[in-house]
Parts: structure tokens; C-alpha cells; sequence
């Protein structure tokens, strides 16, 4: 390709008009020529353009990726030999071949070049986890990117119009060692080579004596036995046995063994490489907050101090009773304690813990604050507001909500007692705020409501009866999804209403009360005990029917109401059913016309059985099951029969015999 560019430039360079070589006075110039070296590489590398050929003295320009959207232009001046040499950056630009002109306003001429894609990372050596970032440029244009480590897919990107693209990943759990980095774009694939080092994290970093240390490492070498040190000393860990595993990774913990003042490390080593973090030990005081009102519980946490140390507290320099009132640090340097915020001025209050050596402060910012009573109830409620740290002889004023329900004033110590009756809101947690005009308080009270059935267990038709407070106006009573009963709340928010438990299934059943304002469920278990198993009376056991035999049994009670499911079979495991009848209120049945049995022989018979259903859907056992025969004679049918052929043959009998007694006597 570049030869044919070239043998292009000669021809038009030949091909110029002649009357611009008459008109130069100069003798002619040899063919203008261009070569770019290397000519192929990557963004951002120096390419050596050179010429000769060119008109001493004028001005050239020199165009890249020519009439492109990634042109870039350098100009200079063509030596007086009439060659020109300088080197250029190459600018951003997809991969592929570009065009590379050298210019005068005589002459011009072109090699090409070819930007190969190139792929960085932010750093060659890191630690699993760790962010690694890529870069790549040279690709293909606005392409889709797949980025790679080892074989593992970590992310895709898309490059930019110039080929260009960046992308970021965590890496993956990997062993000591080199790992290939790679991205492609489906038409190039280029690979780096990525270092993975050993590591270690602590969990915490810092921590009172007795503090359960939990170290992750990374990085190490796979399927290795890892020691654990702590302060040059090995020590116990869980589990005892501590294996880098397939990726050089391992989970341990284990317990600081000693109460120190400085900055012990910890180490973890497969044998050959190691790692380490620090842990820091410090005299160190925490609060459970930062800000409080007068009153308020303040929990104080210790660590790092003395063992065995009476501790002192102060607030801004003033001893501060606590609970308990002599706090002792424990043989880890530990304590801790409480105590409630005195009264002060709004603002930053210096709480402080001493063992006589060791010290730490935090600061404790009072604040104003309110308590109601009650902090729950339903609408209508009287709460009483009672208000420390306001501002002295200040007008308050007590919000609902950010609705305006009272108009209070401070005493001369910024306090102050008032109450509100609670206003119509749906059920849940709301503010009540105070303000003097510049500074502010606020607490939550529940607006409540609660409902209560009675009972809360019971068989179909049992009368339920449900008692609710805290609702307001409309109240609608469902069973599940079906509206069971309506009422009103009284001007307490209160009703009551009763409604008897519809038919449902066994078990728990919803039972739900809402207003406009408030929805709350209790719930309804609905019976589940099976009715009485019912015994079988007719036809017997073994018996002979006409093809419409008529079953009955002893009927069955149960508080939810009964039914009865009959079950007809050819056999006494009922795999195949020719008859079943569910929901029969009576303790029989009678088969219809179109239920007729065929007749059946003595080896085949049929069997029936019944079981009981009462209204909650709790089923019976079946009934042991009894089998018949079907025969087009009555059983009364039989015995007559068998009585007429008895006789029939008593009668021939003694014919024969009479018969054999006349004969003889006529003989004699």
C-alpha cells in the first residue's frame, strides 16, 4: 500500500504543468518525497518525518491523519537543500493507516502510517482489591470493550470517535504472581502483564485490649500455612490452622493478647513472604452521642488506659456524677460508664476521662430538649410538654406536625410546663417541636390505635366482637377481603362492633379496622379439629344391592357445621373412583338413575366409605370401608329362592322314596 501511495506522488508530481517549470527560474528539483519513521505505532509516540525534493526556503506544513477528523498540523521551513526533517507527536486517533502529508505552496507529497492500539495501567504491581485502572487507545472507534483479567471478564466500556476508552475494576481474589491484563474490541486484542503482591487487612485497626482482630490476607501463595504474629509474638487464632487457599486468600481472627501504649504490628507469613498492618492502642473516650438535653442518659465507653485505674470524670472541669459513682478501669484498660447531662447553656461541654496518666476528651453538645407524657395515645389524647434550655421568659411555641397547637412561656431558667390535646392524624410517629424564636426542641409521639378481638378463636358462627380506639369517624370491618361489619367511632376515637365468623378454611384469618386516617389487622384462627369419623350402618358389609343401592351412617356434629363426602369404588383403595358426592347434608344417599352400578360377581365387589367435612374445611378420616355386590335379584330375592329349590327338592326326595315303596310292596 505505502508503495503504491508513493509511485501516486511520483506520477502526480510528473504530472504537474509545465509552464510551472518554465516559469522557475531555478534548474528543476528532483520528485518530492516523504517518509515516516517508524511507520507504524502507537498514540502519543514521536514519528521522524522527513523529505527532499521540496522548494528551499518555503514554508511547509505538515498534515497527520490528512483530511481526517484527527488532522493535526506543524509547520516549519524547507532547508535550503531543498529537505525538510522534524518530529511529531501522533495524536489521538482510532487504529488503522493514516495519511501523513508534507505541504509547500509548490509541491506536496504523503507517506502513511499505521496507529496500532496501545493498553496501560494505572500501576503494574498491586494488591487484590485494590482499584486498577485501564487505558487504552488506538482501538477501533466508538466499539464495544471487554475487559479482561486472566480469563475472567471484569468489565466492558465502549471506546470514544477517537478510538480511546478508560475503564476501572477491583481485582479479583488472585495468588502472589504475574497476571494478564487484557482488552478487545473484537478485532484487536491487546495484553499486559499485571503483578500481584501480598497483603493484609485488619479489622479494626485500632481497639482496647481484648479487642477480636480479624485479619484478611490477599495475595500470598496458594494452598500455603499462615502464621500470625501480633507484636513480634505468634499468637492463637480461629481457626487454629489458618491455609491460604486456591488464590493465596485466608480469613483468621484472633484476640489482643496484651494493654499497650503504642503501635504494635501484626504480621501474616506463608514461610516466604510476609505483610503487615499496624494496630494503634489509645487512651480513648467515646460518647454514645454527641449532643444531649438536660437529663439525658450519656453512655461513656473506655479503652486504652491503665488497667485496674480509678478513672475521673469532669465536665468543663466540674466533677460529674456518674452510675457507677467510682469507675474503675478494668485489667484491659477498659471502663464504662454513664451519667446524665447536667444542666448547662446551650453549646460544646468538655467531658473528660483521667487514670492520673492517660487522658482523653469529647465534646458534648447540650441542647435544648422536651419530654411529653404520654408519648403515645389517640387522637384526642392531653399531652402535657415540659421544656429545659429554652431561653429565659421566652414566648414558645408547640407545633403538631408543624400545625400550631399552643402558645407557652419559659421561666426565668428557660423552662417550661403546657399540654395539647393531639389533633385527627392517621396512626404513627409525628414531631412535636417548641421554639423560642432561637433555639428549638423536638420529641415523637405515636399517635396510636389498637384493636382487640374477643375471642380471637372460634368455629363458623362464632359472634366476634372487636374493640378499637384511636380511629375516627367511618370504621369498616373486614374478614379477610369481605367487608364482615360497619360502625362509627365515638368522640373518643372508640368503638365497638360484632359480626359472626363467616365459613372459611381452617386457620389464621385476617381481620382488619380502618378509617380514613388509620388501617390495623388482628387476626382470627378460625377452628381446625376434624368433625367425629362417621360409622356406616347400611347396606352391611358384604351385602347384595340392586344397581341403586341407598347408603346411609350415623350422622355427625360439629360447631362449624358438617357435611358429608360418600366415595364409591372397585376397589378397597379407591385408586379409581366411579362415584364421589361431596357436600351431602343428610347421613345418606341414594344413587340416581344415572349413577346406576353394573352388576357384579362374587370375587368383584364394590366398596363405599364416608368421611364428615365440617364448615371450616377441617375433613374426617374416612369411614372404614365396607364392600357390596350388585345383582339384578334382591337379597330377599336370593333367600326366596333359595327356600323354593329346598323345597322343590324335599318334594322330588320323597316322591322317589314313596315310589321305591310301592314297588316293593306290589312285589311281595
Amino acid at each position: 500500500m505505502k508503495l503504491w501511495h508513493r509511485l501516486a506522488t511520483l506520477f502526480l508530481t510528473a504530472s504537474l504543468p509545465l509552464a510551472l517549470l518554465v516559469v522557475t527560474a531555478e534548474p528543476a528539483l528532483a520528485a518530492v518525497s516523504v517518509t515516516v519513521s517508524p511507520d507504524e505505532g502507537m498514540v502519543d509516540s514521536l514519528v521522524h518525518v522527513s523529505g527532499t525534493g521540496f522548494t528551499p526556503g518555503s514554508t511547509f506544513r505538515t498534515y497527520f491523519a490528512y483530511d481526517t477528523d484527527f488532522e493535526t498540523v506543524s509547520i516549519g521551513i524547507v532547508a535550503g537543500d531543498g529537505t525538510i526533517a522534524h518530529f511529531l507527536t501522533v495524536p489521538e486517533a482510532p487504529g488503522g493507516s493514516y495519511e501523513v502529508r508534507v505541504q509547500t505552496a509548490h509541491e506536496y507529497s504523503s507517506d502513511y502510517f499505521t496507529v496500532e492500539p496501545s493498553l496501560e495501567l494505572s500501576q503494574t504491581s498491586v494488591i487484590v482489591d485494590e482499584n486498577l485502572y485501564v487505558y487504552g487507545k488506538g482501538f477501533r472507534a466508538s466499539r464495544g470493550i471487554t475487559v479482561k483479567f486472566d480469563n475472567q471478564t471484569m468489565t466492558t466500556t465502549a471506546t470514544d470517535s477517537k478510538g480511546s476508552f478508560s475503564a476501572i475494576f477491583r481485582v479479583p481474589e488472585s495468588e502472589l504472581g504475574s497476571h494478564e491484563v487484557t482488552a478487545y474490541d473484537n478485532i484487536y486484542r491487546l495484553t499486559t502483564r499485571l503483578s500481584v503482591t501480598q497483603s493484609i487487612s485488619i479489622t479494626p485497626e485500632r481497639g482496647p485490649t481484648g479487642s477480636k482482630v480479624t485479619v484478611i490476607g490477599t495475595g500470598f501463595r496458594d494452598e500455603r500455612d499462615i502464621t500470625i504474629s501480633f507484636d513480634d509474638e505468634e499468637v492463637a487464632t480461629s481457626p487454629s490452622a489458618v491455609t491460604s487457599d486456591e488464590n493465596g486468600s485466608f480469613t483468621a481472627s484472633f484476640y489482643v493478647p496484651t494493654c499497650l501504649n503504642r503501635n504494635p504490628e501484626i504480621r501474616a507469613s506463608d514461610g516466604r513472604y510476609t505483610a503487615e498492618a499496624e494496630f494503634t492502642i489509645l487512651a480513648n473516650i467515646s460518647l454514645s452521642t454527641d449532643a444531649g438535653s438536660y437529663r439525658d442518659t450519656i453512655t461513656v465507653t473506655g479503652t486504652g488506659f491503665r488497667s485496674s485505674r480509678v478513672i475521673t470524670m469532669t465536665f468543663d472541669d466540674d466533677g460529674l456524677i456518674t452510675s457507677p459513682v467510682t469507675v474503675r478501669s478494668d485489667n484491659t484498660g477498659c471502663f464504662e460508664v454513664e451519667f446524665e447531662v447536667p444542666e448547662g447553656t446551650s453549646g460544646a461541654h468538655t467531658i473528660e476521662a483521667s487514670d492520673g496518666t492517660n487522658s482523653d476528651s469529647a465534646s458534648l453538645n447540650v441542647l435544648p430538649g422536651i419530654d411529653l407524657s404520654p408519648t403515645s395515645g389517640p387522637i384526642g389524647v392531653e399531652v402535657t410538654v415540659s421544656g429545659t434550655g429554652f431561653g429565659a421568659n421566652k414566648v414558645v411555641t408547640i407545633r403538631f406536625a408543624q400545625s400550631h397547637v399552643r402558645t407557652a412561656a419559659s421561666d426565668i431558667d428557660g423552662s417550661f410546663t403546657d399540654y395539647f390535646k393531639v389533633p385527627q392524624n392517621s396512626s404513627g410517629n409525628y414531631t412535636i417541636s417548641a421554639n423560642d424564636g432561637l433555639v428549638s426542641a423536638e420529641a415523637i409521639f405515636t399517635i396510636t390505635t389498637s384493636t382487640e378481638l374477643e375471642p380471637d378463636t372460634g368455629h363458623v358462627g362464632t359472634l366476634i366482637t372487636i374493640t378499637g380506639t384511636g380511629f375516627a369517624g367511618a370504621v369498616t370491618i373486614q374478614y379477610d377481603e369481605t367487608v364482615a361489619a360497619t360502625t362509627s367511632a365515638d368522640a373518643n376515637g372508640a368503638f365497638t362492633v360484632s359480626f359472626p365468623a363467616p365459613t372459611s378454611q381452617h386457620g389464621h384469618h385476617s381481620v382488619t379496622a380502618s378509617d380514613s386516617f388509620n388501617t390495623i389487622t388482628a387476626t382470627f384462627t378460625m377452628e381446625s379439629e376434624a368433625p367425629p369419623v362417621p360409622a356406616l350402618t347400611s347396606p352391611e358389609n358384604g351385602a347384595r344391592q340392586s344397581s341403586r343401592p341407598a347408603f346411609s351412617w350415623e350422622a355427625v356434629s360439629d360447631p362449624s357445621g358438617v357435611s358429608y363426602r360418600l366415595q364409591i369404588a372397585p376397589d378397597n383403595s379407591f385408586s379409581t373412583l366411579l362415584l364421589e358426592k361431596q357436600g351431602l347434608t343428610q347421613p345418606q344417599y341414594t344413587l340416581a338413575r344415572e349413577e346406576g352400578l353394573q352388576t357384579t360377581d362374587r370375587d368383584t365387589p364394590y366398596y363405599w366409605r364416608v368421611r364428615a367435612v365440617d364448615g371450616a374445611s377441617n375433613e374426617s378420616d374416612w369411614s372404614t370401608p365396607r364392600s357390596f355386590f350388585v345383582s339384578f335379584i334382591p337379597q330377599w330375592g336370593v333367600y326366596v329362592l333359595i327356600v323354593a329349590i329346598s323345597v322343590a327338592i324335599s318334594v322330588l326326595v320323597s316322591r322317589k322314596v314313596w315310589h321305591k315303596g310301592g314297588s316293593k310292596s306290589k312285589s311281595e
